[in-house]
């Protein structure tokens, strides 16, 4: 999700053997149901090679009102990739948790950000969003991680369920590394992206190798995909609904870095973005659009 290296994703991402589907069928009843308590996560989950691993965090969104403060911080203002929404602070007009789910809404509105964190010398931004993240409050190196979630709709909407490395802000993207679980633009409706960044060897400050793949789906603006990623020392795999997107593999991508950037931990980020490098035109009926997490679930 990160600024610079948008365009290698889209250039880079394969589309995998995974048929779309545009089904004039009653949407699935499972993918419609959400998490009712903390206790309806499995305490433990089977990997796609065989490894069983334990729950050990945990985010089911069952409360009310803004995100736990002991999860979750927030990021402000303009952020990155001359997108066009401002993210704001703790506003429940741009998230909040209600009925099982964490609800990211952008709207476009007209919304004062003179003197705010971010807001670049401008005196109103014109779409407001929400962006949070587990930075300093959690993150992991290896595991499986779950995400489920029903995605935002609408011409340059941009949502995404990200990692980055817990050095980001001393060694800065791309150096820190990038793990982008799930992205979706609404230009190309139905299609989920999965992408992971790292410095380019030999490569300027800012210059990014990608790896990515896509899949299609079946109208993920109106139900619940489980987006994953499994990470071990060797390999990464990232999934939706156990269906492999991307496998990536440590032993072909080292040579292409200076430095391996995920033998450390990192923090997961949720956002929806709004126009930028990869978002494009925004449509003048997209907001207000949401995004809907119905949880998070850590396994190690």
């Amino acid at each position: 999700m990160s600024g610079f290296r948008i365009v290698f994703a889209a250039a880079l991402a394969v589309s995998f053997v995974c048929p779309a589907v545009y089904s004039d069928e009653p949407l699935d009843p499972a993918r419609l149901k959400v998490s009712a308590s903390d206790s309806d996560a499995p305490q433990t989950v089977t990997t796609t090679d065989g490894r069983t691993l334990k729950l050990v965090w945990q985010d089911e969104f069952n409360g009310t009102g803004l995100p736990d403060e002991s999860k979750w911080i927030y990021e402000e203002g303009y952020v990155r990739n001359n997108e066009k929404q401002f993210y704001t602070r703790a506003r429940l007009e741009n998230i909040f948790q209600k009925d099982g789910c964490l609800t990211i809404r952008t709207i476009k509105e007209k919304y004062p950000i003179e003197g705010k964190p971010g807001s670049r010398g401008r005196k109103e931004a014109d779409y407001t969003s929400a962006a949070i993240e587990t930075r300093g409050k959690a993150s992991w190196q290896c595991g499986r991680i779950e995400v489920r979630a029903q995605l935002p709709k609408g011409k340059g909407i941009w949502p995404a369920i990200w990692m980055m490395g817990d050095n980001s802000s001393t060694v800065g993207h791309p150096f820190c590394g990038e793990i982008d679980v799930m992205e979706y633009v609404g230009h190309t409706p139905h299609r989920a992206y999965g992408t992971i960044h790292l410095h380019k060897k030999g490569g300027r400050r800012s210059e990014v190798v990608s790896k990515g793949g896509d899949v299609l789906l079946d109208r993920p603006e109106e139900q619940f995909y489980v987006y994953t990623l499994e990470w071990t020392a060797e390999k990464m795999i990232i999934l939706v609904d156990d269906r492999v997107v991307l496998e990536f593999n440590r032993a072909e991508e080292e040579p292409k870095t200076e430095e391996w950037p995920f033998d450390q931990k990192c923090y997961m980020l949720i956002n929806t973005a709004l126009g930028g490098s990869w978002g494009g035109e925004i449509a003048d009926d997209t907001c207000p659009t949401e995004f809907k997490i119905d949880y998070v679930r850590v396994y190690q």
